[in-house]
């Protein structure tokens, strides 16, 4: 138990039976239960589980490979039924690439900013320049940037899975559809913001090992960046229907739009090539709009 609530941990793993047994040791003593979700293992990393001797319950789930958001999403909906209104949930990787030291520390931020969930930010961590390679650190800030963008809402390391949340996310959330693979962290982000969830950072420590990536680049940017396109549009649309702040939200998609436009002509020959500088000029605005109807009240970030 932490402040009298319940803190249960999701942990997805893909064979890491080297790393699982440390990972769980860990764990601070007010975790009470630990949700492992073994994604197609074939080294053992379910029986390593087991075989580890822990002072909270172990649930393990069995999935096949489908991939990392989609185990996390596997444990996710097993905690929405078992844990209470006031109950905390967490997500740490199987890898140990999470410093459980960090957990408490992000419990208490998340009360403290009375906030829905809180997200570690490992580029905010004073020791990230010597422990993250800095190829890592430039894509991460790209990918924020993006993730911002698609959003509404300003956030520094987009790729840290290391949340706390409360169970209330989990009932909001519950419908939502899934993305299985590398990148659910954004589009869970994307999807909170949305929902009109309030979320917070706070700094966590990088840890690397000798564990490697099964993240291949080019796919992934791919895929990603058309994730990106797709929940910009179907929440930027959601929030202009149902969401507050409908008259930036308008003014936002006409500059929007107006940008597009602007290249149409160009291209088409109707406008000169100097139009084109209303492209950009029309899109950063229509970004400035979009952020400042999302910060109103429904997010502290």
């Amino acid at each position: 138990m932490w402040e009298g609530r319940r803190l249960a941990v999701v942990m997805p793993a893909r064979n890491e039976a080297p790393h699982i047994d440390g990972a769980l040791r860990s764990l601070p003593a007010e975790v009470d239960v630990v949700v492992v979700v073994d994604d197609g293992s074939i080294d053992g990393t379910t029986e390593a589980v087991k075989s580890t001797e822990r002072p909270f319950d172990v649930t393990v789930l069995q999935r096949g490979g489908q991939g990392v958001g989609a185990a996390v999403a596997m444990g996710l909906d097993h905690l929405a039924g078992v844990l209470d209104v006031d109950d905390l949930v967490a997500v740490m990787d199987g890898d140990g690439q999470m410093d459980a030291d960090d957990l408490l520390p992000l419990c208490r931020q998340l009360v403290a900013e009375q906030a829905d969930v809180i997200k570690g930010d490992r580029l905010a961590h004073h020791d990230v320049r010597g422990a993250m390679p800095v190829l890592r650190r430039l894509a991460n800030r790209g990918l924020a940037l993006l993730t911002t963008l698609a959003s509404g809402r300003r956030v520094g390391d987009a790729q840290c899975g290391f949340i706390v949340m409360r169970h209330e996310v989990l009932l909001r959330t519950k419908d939502d559809p899934v993305w299985s693979g590398y990148g659910y962290v954004n589009h869970r982000f994307i999807r909170w913001s949305r929902h009109g969830l309030r979320v917070a950072t706070h700094p966590v420590r990088p840890v690397y090992g000798e564990e490697t990536s099964g993240i291949r680049p080019l796919r992934f940017l791919f895929s990603v960046g058309a994730m990106f396109v797709r929940e910009h549009h179907g929440r930027a649309f959601s929030s202009l229907v149902s969401g507050p702040g409908r008259v930036p939200l308008s003014v936002a998609l006409a500059t929007y739009l107006a940008g597009w436009a602007s290249l149409v002509g160009v291209v088409g020959g109707v406008l000169p090539l100097p139009a084109l500088v209303a492209l950009p000029i029309a899109w950063l605005l229509a970004h400035a709009l979009d952020r400042t109807a999302h910060a109103g009240g429904r997010a502290r970030i």
